[in-house]
């Protein structure tokens, strides 16, 4: 009994030091932004509704990097076309019969640290110089 005992004081510190520290921390990330077109008028979606106007070559998104147009990477979900956020690039255009909107972000950076890759936060987030107003994170734009 004693050997026992002794053997589980001798191994207790080491069942201790091998407890992960970053178990039970979350390292979110907000890496994207997503957007639907509505109709003004009727506030049909141009691109997911039953009668959708809109398909994937209806819609261009870029930004402006050194005075040229870089394609931003972006796809089309169920409901929604996500887009990949570029490191450093405030500002996307998206362009879709014959209109273009603009979303401008201010995204904060922490990281890496021992436990989570970079993260990234959107901080502020407006449509056309407006902050949407909308309790989804699927920006609605109006056509």
């Amino acid at each position: 009994m004693k050997q026992l005992n002794l053997l589980l004081l001798l191994l207790l510190p080491f069942l201790f030091a091998c407890k992960d520290e970053c178990e039970g921390i979350d390292c979110l990330s907000e890496d994207a932004f997503a957007f639907t077109i509505k109709s003004a008028e009727n506030g049909e979606d141009l691109l997911f509704g039953s009668n959708a106007q809109l398909n994937q070559e209806d819609v261009e998104v870029y930004y402006m990097q050194n005075g040229a147009r870089q394609a931003a990477p972006f796809k089309f979900e169920a409901n929604y076309v996500v887009v990949a956020l570029t490191p450093e690039v405030t500002a996307y255009y998206i362009t879709a019969l014959d209109q273009t909107d603009t979303i401008r972000l201010a995204v904060s950076s922490t990281g890496p640290t021992e436990c989570c890759p970079r993260t990234q936060k959107v901080e502020d987030l407006t449509v056309n110089n407006q902050t949407p107003n909308q309790d989804s994170w699927v920006i609605t734009l109006q056509r």
